[in-house]
Order: C-alpha cells, then structure tokens, then sequence
C-alpha cells in the first residue's frame, strides 16, 4: 500500500509508538512517511506545511543528520541542511509498517469504540462506522451516520412534506412559513384561518376573505398617517381618530419642524433674506409673505402709471412751445423758450430714469413672487 487515505490520518495508535515511527519534526506516528536526501523522515503533514514545493529551506526534523559539520575555520560552524518537496522521496519500508498499526477509529471521540489495522480503517469509515459525520443532502448540515434516516424523515428543515389539505409536496420550513401563511403568494388554496387580530370574533376565512378582511380590521394597528412627518405610533384601526384627536399639539410640532427644515434646505444666497435672519434658521414662508410682495408690486405699478401720465404731459408741453417758436421768430423770446425747453428736457431725462429704476424694481419683486411661489408649492407637495 503506498499511501494511506487522508480520511483516517486523525486515527491514534492504541499503544505506544516506537522511536522509529515517529516524524522527526512533530514527533507524531509518520502518517504516508517521506524521507530526505540525507535520511531524514517527515510525516505528510509536515512535509506539506513545512516545506516548499521547489524552493530549499531549512529541514523541519530535529536529528544529528539534519546539520551539515565543518569546522569553525571553514564556514564558521554547523549548518542546517536544506531540503524541499521535491528532493523528499517516500519511505515504503515505514509505511508498511505504520499501515500495519492498530490504531482507534478517528471517530472515536464521537463514540465509536472499533480498533484496527490502519490499512483497513478507511473501509470502516467510509462503509460500517455509525459515528462518522456524513452531509445531508438537502440541507448540507453534518449529521452522524447513525442519526441520518431520522434526521432525513423528521427533522431536516428541508424534508419534504405533503399537505393535508391540497397533497402539495411542500418542504417543511415552507410549511409555515408561506404553505399555511394566508398573507403568502403561494398559499394553500384550501387552508383557512382567524384573524390574529380579532381572533375571538371572526370565523376560519380562506384567503380572498382573509386578505379583504385585514384591509378593513378595526382590531389591526395600523400607522398613523403623519408616519411621514415623523410619527412612529403604530394604533388599531377604530382608535386612530381618537389618537389624531389627542395627538394634534403633537403632529403640530412635527409638522413645523419639517417646515422648517424644508425652508432652510431651498434657502439660497440670491433669496432675498431678512438681516434680522441672518445666522438663525429661516422663517417658512407662507401666504402672508406672498400677499406682501404682491401689495409691493400693486404700489409700484400705480407710481409707474402716474409717471407714464406726467411724461406724456410734459412731451405735449414741448410740443407746443416748439411751435410757439417756429411761430415767433424773435431771438430773445426763442432763447427763452429755448431755455425753457431745455429745462423740460432734463425734467424729462429724470423722469425718464425714474421710469426705468421702478420697472427694475417691479422686475426684482416679480421675481421675488415667483420664487416664493414656487416655494410655497414645494413645501404643499411634501406636506
């Protein structure tokens, strides 16, 4: 036999092992034993760890054999013999003789009492051990050989069981969870129950009556409908108006909150913002902001018209004295009404200006309305 199966390498010798038997290196029995070029003998299990497949390191084994002597003048001393994987061979004499060992099954800590040969342990294992862990094909959980039939039949969570009501193969964990769950997609079509909430009144339903039932259950909690504002009552159906009843103060503050935590977010730097706000949390704004301006506006609309009406005068007046001068002639009347209509053209220059700075400011409110409305919608959507 060249190697002995991995499946029995935790096996422990019944008696004592010799010194030979042992693995230089851990001093455990040489399971599938290897030798080095200079006579060394490692388990498989040292042999795997310890060294590289190629590469040369320092030999793990702890004997005379693993130092190399020379003498101080020459290099200073012993030094320690490299070896690899590849440069160990396998010791065949060591092996028969581990193989021949009696040794306890490596299920012996689990219960099992049976010794034998370490050649024929891996036939007990693998075909006639009850205590060795085997997985379950269904649910890949370990279970001892011995417990697998009943585990398979009565207690994998993966078993499949037939329903008493529709014959449906279900698997057992889908039993109660969505096969006998009315509030399940894929419920029973014949099973039927209570309502967990009203228990005590209502009578077995299928689960059409099941699911219409819920959707008008007065005993069922339900959540309050400012859970969007921050209200995390959870109240049954026929008691949710007396709790907006005595809760108002209560959805008051949560809604004020919001507000104002919406008002600071849309808030930017070209908003017009009163100094009086500056560095505090912005005011909501609200109707009464939005008829302000809008009174603002009407003001400056009805000073604009007044202007329009002045200049239109004023622009006749010219007319006229324009005429008077074509009409006379006369240097000393014309340089007066020269001289007065030069005046009424500066007049009109400023009015005209006027006329052009309130425009700007009725552009400016304009636009003030607009976003404040615009606000004020924002902040409608989201209550």
């Amino acid at each position: 036999m060249s190697e002995l199966p991995s499946s029995v390498s935790a096996a422990r010798p019944v008696s004592a092992l010799p010194a030979h038997l042992q693995c230089s290196s851990c001093s455990k029995p040489l399971f599938n034993a290897r030798q080095t070029p200079h006579g060394c003998r490692l388990c498989q299990a040292c042999v795997t760890g310890l060294l590289h497949e190629v590469e040369k390191r320092p030999c793990p084994g702890h004997t005379e054999a693993c130092k190399d002597h020379h003498s101080e003048e020459d290099v200073g001393g012993d030094v320690e013999v490299e070896v690899s994987r590849a440069t160990c061979f396998p010791d065949m004499a060591t092996r028969r003789e581990v193989a021949k060992l009696r040794v306890r099954c490596p299920n012996c800590d689990a219960g099992c009492s049976v010794q034998l040969e370490w050649a024929r342990m891996d036939q007990h294992v693998q075909q006639s051990c009850d205590w060795h862990s085997l997985r379950c094909e269904q649910c890949k959980e370990l279970i001892l050989k011995k417990d697998m039939q009943r585990h398979t039949s009565s207690e994998c969570r993966h078993r499949k069981e037939t329903c008493d009501l529709c014959s449906q193969l279900v698997t057992h964990s889908e039993m109660e969870t969505s096969h006998r769950n009315l509030q399940s997609d894929v419920c029973c079509p014949r099973f039927s129950a209570r309502c967990p909430h009203c228990s005590e009144r209502s009578t077995p339903m299928d689960k059409r009556g099941y699911v219409a039932h819920l959707s008008e259950c007065p005993e069922r909690p339900v959540e309050c409908k400012y859970s969007h504002l921050g209200c995390r009552a959870m109240v049954r159906r026929s008691d949710l108006e007396r709790h907006y009843r005595e809760s108002v103060d209560s959805h008051l503050e949560l809604m004020d909150s919001k507000l104002k935590q919406a008002a600071i977010a849309q808030q930017s730097p070209s908003a017009a913002v009163p100094q009086s706000y500056v560095g505090s949390a912005a005011p909501a704004a609200d109707g009464r902001d939005v008829a302000d301006v809008k009174r603002r506006v009407g003001s400056v609309f009805e000073q604009f018209k007044k202007l329009q009406v002045n200049v239109a005068n004023w622009a006749h007046s010219t007319m006229e004295l324009e005429q008077l001068a074509d009409r006379f002639g006369g240097v000393s009347q014309l340089r007066t009404l020269l001289s007065g209509l030069d005046e009424r053209t500066r007049s009109v220059e400023q009015l005209q200006q006027q006329v052009q700075q309130l425009q700007q400011q009725v552009q400016q409110l304009q636009q003030q309305v607009q976003q404040l409305q615009q606000q004020v919608q924002q902040l409608q959507e989201r209550i």
